[in-house]
């Protein structure tokens, strides 16, 4: 069992999220992933709390769109999900859902729209969180394949 709340940026908190942060970079499951520092930490942030331990968080920012595209125009106010991340024997539980749906209820007071950018080296699973289970629209994609010789 496990409760989601807006998270506020105490001490003991902060030193958490950086801790989680940290084991997220050791799992090698995002590339270029590098723990946080206390100035990477944004509001609003969520956390999931089992049995008085932070075992998730979500965070992002508010923005307003300066590049229109086929379906964002410019100037529309934006929310950008910055990181949402579980411990591993917390998933498949439903947190990663708790989180998402939290912060999304939040950032609807201030936003138009909800982005996210994702560098997860399972991009399988990860879209199918998103669009399956998250309602999100694909709409592009970043590929890159190293030409060596």
């Amino acid at each position: 069992m496990f409760t989601v709340q807006k998270a506020t940026f105490d001490e003991s908190t902060t030193a958490r999220l950086i801790e989680l942060s940290r084991i997220w970079a050791d799992e090698n499951i995002t590339f270029g992933l590098r723990a946080n520092t206390n100035e990477d930490l944004k509001e609003p942030c969520f956390t999931a709390v089992s049995e008085g331990e932070i075992i998730g968080y979500a965070f992002g920012h508010y923005y307003e769109r300066e590049h229109p595209n086929s379906v964002i125009k410019k100037g529309s106010r934006c929310f950008e999900l910055d990181e949402l991340y579980v411990l591993p024997r917390f998933r498949s539980e439903g947190v990663g859902a708790a989180l998402f749906r939290a912060i999304e209820k939040e950032a609807r007071q201030n936003a138009d729209f909800m982005t996210l950018t994702t560098a997860t080296k399972d991009w399988r699973r990860i879209l199918s969180f998103y669009s399956d289970g998250m309602e999100m629209v694909f709409h592009d994609a970043y590929l890159v394949k190293a030409l060596e010789e």
